[in-house]
């Protein structure tokens, strides 16, 4: 009998085969059975054959091809990749969107016999990781050749410089670059000649090779060589549960493809002959809800974040219930999100999977109730797939724990990787019979009902959606302040619903009010908003006197964390509570204002416009996320942008009595904005006297796009602005003088006397340069503007017409991308704004300072190595002639080499015109384009960098020269 606390899944059948000798025995077993659908491309794709589905509930027109069809495209790759040189063995990259590319892609490389590495197209602008994965995959392989293939070709330029020592060939999907081989001229038909020399023979010393690699946390990404077992194993577990993928089932993909969860859900339904949908090239909630429902999908592998924009998205009425088989990745469901799965969206079961890139994967099979997967809190992920082992040890213990008992899970399986390419790991070992085993940090425990129960993981990282926070960081910034250190505050995590986890301070006495807030706001001046913790809770208030404590008097973060869980998850519960009686607009309008409150710990002001609570894009989903639970009803998130007054939309949500009419509900708008605008205090302290950063905003009007810059050493006041002709009527007619008055109007409310210092992002400079001059006006001292990668305005004769469908077509709204998150569309209203933006730029005027006066001020410019956006209006035009050559319901984008192509040259931006060339200087973010200058958290660092010299050395020279003469 087996010892209590160890689990064995059940065998893993025959692994002898490849997975391309599975595929193709798929293809000459099930050879007219729907294998791809993908939604947002053309049915007529490369030529090949387009069969109408009848079991598409609606006539649709789109890219639909047979396991015969597929297996035709990916010959006809095979065929033309060889011709180039590609052999078995040899890596091949891609960074690649869920396209049908992808998927011709991905077969094509297991049949070649190739080593497939699938790497995230972020992760392009971090230098160092990508260089050390390349060289890693080249490393695993031992090949001196490599072919990458790239979706877009705004990863041309990056790639080239990242592989410009590598023998390789380069291929590309969308677009046309020099260099790179278009993907359409190796889905040419071969010669008879080419296609009679294919050979379909497979050789059983050749195995498949799958190079993904670890998250980079806490150092480099780790490369695994992943065995084919675990794509085998998963595959056998959904062929033969409770609820079987069988040939012709539909299979939704729409998650990250170079993940190992992601990977299973659409290696295993091919393996299983099944149907694979793809909704679209990245995750989009409405095009997913529709797929699902024109496609009658009855598998879907989703993330928690997914499941709750998906639950936000109206449904049309008709819920999912085609969907068999939810498979849940990525971190632990709440009942929340099984509940979101079973009752909003209406799907008959969820599936909990756990996995690690490492090869450790186990899972729930499929559940029809949140009671079957959470008891007592504690979140099942069930049992180990086929052929696979689990055991659970105390932390750095090799005597087994017994039943019940939480300890570190081990893991073994023919799933399991070899150890990490090119570097031992003490986590990997050998039992005493040969067998190999890893440690997954993780902690864990087997219950009486013999399933495993996750708890958590033993390192300390704070992950809030998807931003790493170190408890440490925290603890050393509070332990600093004598009125709080007195408190010996103790950072822990938990669990959130919309965040994933939060920030929790834990105090050893009781405190007031007035303390909680006092420990939060320290917190948001010297770390930023990420940092500020969710609650400030008494230890006494958990139900204990002291904290607990090891032997050695160290306090015990483990039980502190637990006792912060049941407490935090009991509030919880206590708030999730449906209003009960029937719902209208004013128990909307009542559970908005309560969820505003709680969430930003304030009390509502009903005369303040509703931007000025400062609601950002977290805090939002979570407030709309309370409101939907209490009362049903999903509201937008443009409701906390409008100028209009919380009264205003009070009473606009209170008059309305149908619940119905929320579907298309709009925010009431002001006809135009007030005399001043929504500011933030990033980060630091005002002084008097010592002048403050007050930064404008880029095109999309955002306040909070600042809010990646790093803390200021010298402790800098850096306040943030939002338009303020945001969502009101005139949005889309305003100027850079009225705004920027508005900007020195506020300026003025905060700090009356100065000195001051702007900055501004894209076309920010232009309407900080006009505040300047405004402030100047008004016989104010402004020491210096930051020009954040734009050059100084200059009016065209003539301003060609742009719209959001052209800006689209230029690359202009990429997707925000955050890290362990799907990404997600920029809003509509912002698109909007952006466009009105730029309008306002093109007819600005900007007006010179005397350079005979000494008080102007000084102007540093920083570059993004890579793009030109001073070239906007020019791609506007031919953005324009692609439509009248096209049409004007054409998918053709622009290439997006103006945004990503090494700029040629570097100056004064033009700025010099305005204050004179002495008073001008300039510096350069190599790696860094316009949107990562400001976006990416390792380049950013560098930008802050600039800035910080540079305000300093303005402050030094006003501390020297305190009056200037002129």
């Amino acid at each position: 009998m087996l010892p209590s606390s160890e689990l064995h899944g059940p065998p893993l059948p025959d692994g002898e085969k490849t997975l391309h000798e599975v595929f193709y025995q798929n293809v000459m077993k099930y050879p007219d059975i729907t294998a791809l659908v993908s939604t947002k491309q053309a049915s007529t794709l490369y030529g090949i054959q387009n069969l109408p589905d009848a079991s598409a509930e609606n006539e649709v027109d789109y890219l639909r091809w047979t396991y015969r069809d597929l297996d035709r495209a990916i010959q006809r790759f095979v065929i033309n990749l060889r011709s180039r040189g590609l052999k078995s063995g040899d890596p091949l990259v891609i960074f690649m969107p869920n396209t049908a590319e992808y998927v011709i892609a991905t077969w094509a490389a297991y049949q070649i016999g190739c080593a497939y590495v699938p790497i995230n197209p972020r992760g392009l602008s971090n230098d160092r990781e990508m260089r050390h994965m390349l060289h890693t995959a080249r490393k695993g392989c031992q090949s001196d050749f490599m072919a990458i293939i790239a979706g877009s070709s705004d990863m041309c330029t990056r790639i080239e410089e990242l592989t410009s020592e590598f023998n390789c060939t380069r291929i590309l999907v969308e677009g046309d670059v020099d260099g790179w081989t278009p993907f359409k001229d190796l889905m040419q038909n071969p010669a008879p000649e080419s296609q009679e020399s294919l050979c379909r023979d497979h050789h059983p010393e050749l195995s498949d090779q799958t190079i993904f690699f670890t998250s980079g946390t806490t150092s480099l990404p780790k490369g695994c060589i992943m065995p084919s077992a675990y794509g085998f194993a998963a595959a056998s577990w959904w062929r033969q549960s409770s609820v079987p993928m069988m040939p012709g089932d539909r299979v939704l993909f729409t998650l990250p493809n170079n993940h190992g969860f992601g990977w299973l859900c659409i290696i295993c339904p091919f393996l299983n002959a099944t149907t694979v949908v793809l909704p679209g090239p990245r995750f989009v909630p409405e095009d997913v809800i529709k797929a699902i429902q024109v496609e009658r999908v009855n598998h879907a592998g989703l993330v928690p974040t997914m499941l709750h924009a998906m639950s936000n998205t109206s449904l049309g009425g008709e819920k999912l219930t085609s969907l068999r088989r939810i498979v849940m990745g990525g971190s632990p469901p709440t009942a929340e999100v099984v509940g979101i799965c079973l009752n909003t969206l209406g799907a008959s079961g969820v599936e909990n999977l756990y996995g690690m890139t490492e090869g450790i994967l186990v899972a729930s099979g499929v559940l029809s109730q949140a009671s079957d997967l959470i008891k007592d809190g504690d979140v099942s992920i069930g049992t180990p797939l086929p052929g696979m082992s689990v055991r659970i040890y105390p932390k750095d213990s090799k005597i087994l724990s017994r039943v019940g008992e939480s300890g570190e899970m081990h893991f073994s399986g023919p799933s399991l990787i070899d150890g990490y390419v090119g570097g031992a790991d003490s986590n990997f070992y050998q039992e005493a019979d040969g067998s190999p085993w890893f440690r997954t940090g993780d902690k864990a425990f087997i219950g009486s009902d013999n399933r495993l129960y996750l708890i958590g993981r033993y390192k300390d990282t704070i992950i809030r959606g998807g931003e790493n926070i170190e408890p440490s960081a925290i603890e050393a910034v509070l332990g600093q302040i004598p009125g709080i250190s007195v408190f010996y505050p103790q950072i822990v995590r938990a669990p959130d619903s919309v965040a994933g986890e939060v920030p929790v301070v834990v105090v050893n006495q009781e405190v007031d009010d007035y303390t909680a807030n006092k420990i939060k706001d320290t917190i948001l001046a010297q770390m930023g908003d990420l940092y500020v913790p969710a609650d400030v809770i008494s230890i006494q208030t958990l139900g204990h006197e002291e904290y607990p404590r090891t032997m050695a008097g160290k306090v015990q973060k483990t039980k502190l964390e637990e006792l912060v869980k049941v407490y935090w998850e009991r509030q919880q519960t206590q708030n999730d509570q449906r209003i009960d009686g029937p719902i209208s607009g004013p128990q909307v309008m009542e559970s908005l204002c309560m969820a505003i409150e709680k969430e930003k710990r304030i009390s509502i002001d009903l005369s303040l416009p509703i931007i000025e609570l400062g609601v950002d894009s977290i805090s939002s989903i979570a407030i709309l996320k309370r409101v939907q639970i209490e009362t049903g009803v999903s509201l937008p998130s443009s409701l906390f942008f409008t100028q209009a007054t919380v009264g205003a939309i009070c009473q606009q949500i209170s008059s309305i009595s149908d619940t119905a009419d929320f579907v298309n509900f709009t925010p009431l708008m002001e006809d135009g904005p007030r005399n001043l605008c929504f500011s933030v205090l990033l980060q630091g302290t005002p002084r008097a006297g010592v002048p403050s950063l007050f930064i404008t905003p880029p095109g999309s009007g955002n306040a909070f796009v600042y809010s990646t810059l790093p803390k200021f050493s010298n402790d800098y006041a850096v306040y943030s602005f939002g338009s303020p002709f945001l969502m009101t009527k005139s949005e889309s007619s305003w100027t850079i003088e009225e705004t920027a008055t508005i900007y020195a109007n506020t300026i003025l409310s905060i700090d009356p006397f100065g000195p001051y210092m702007l900055c501004g992002w894209s076309m920010g400079t232009a309407t900080a340069y006009e505040t300047a001059y405004q402030l100047h006006e008004r016989g104010k001292k402004v020491l210096g503007i930051i020009m954040l990668d734009l050059a100084l305005p200059r009016r065209p004769p003539s301003i060609p017409e742009a719209t959001v469908d052209l800006f689209e077509m230029m690359g202009v709204f990429p997707p925000i991308r955050r890290e362990g998150k799907p990404d997600v569309e920029i809003p509509a209203f912002r698109k909007k704004h952006r466009v009105a933006a730029y309008y306002a730029k093109m007819k600005y005027v900007p007006r010179p300072f005397n350079t005979g006066n000494a008080n102007r001020p000084r102007i540093f410019v920083i570059w993004a190595g890579h793009g030109d956006h001073d070239r906007m209006a020019d791609m506007v035009v031919q953005a324009i002639d692609l439509v009248k050559k096209e049409g004007p319901e054409t998918k053709l984008k622009l290439s997006e080499e103006w945004l990503q192509a090494p700029r040629e040259s570097f100056d004064a931006g033009g700025w010099d015109e305005m204050v004179g060339p002495e008073y001008v200087e300039w510096d350069v973010v190599e790696d860094a384009d316009h949107d990562t200058l400001i976006e990416s958290e390792e380049l950013v660092v560098l930008t802050k960098g600039l800035m910080e010299k540079t305000v300093d050395k303005w402050v030094r020279e006003m501390e020297v020269i305190p009056n200037g003469s002129g």
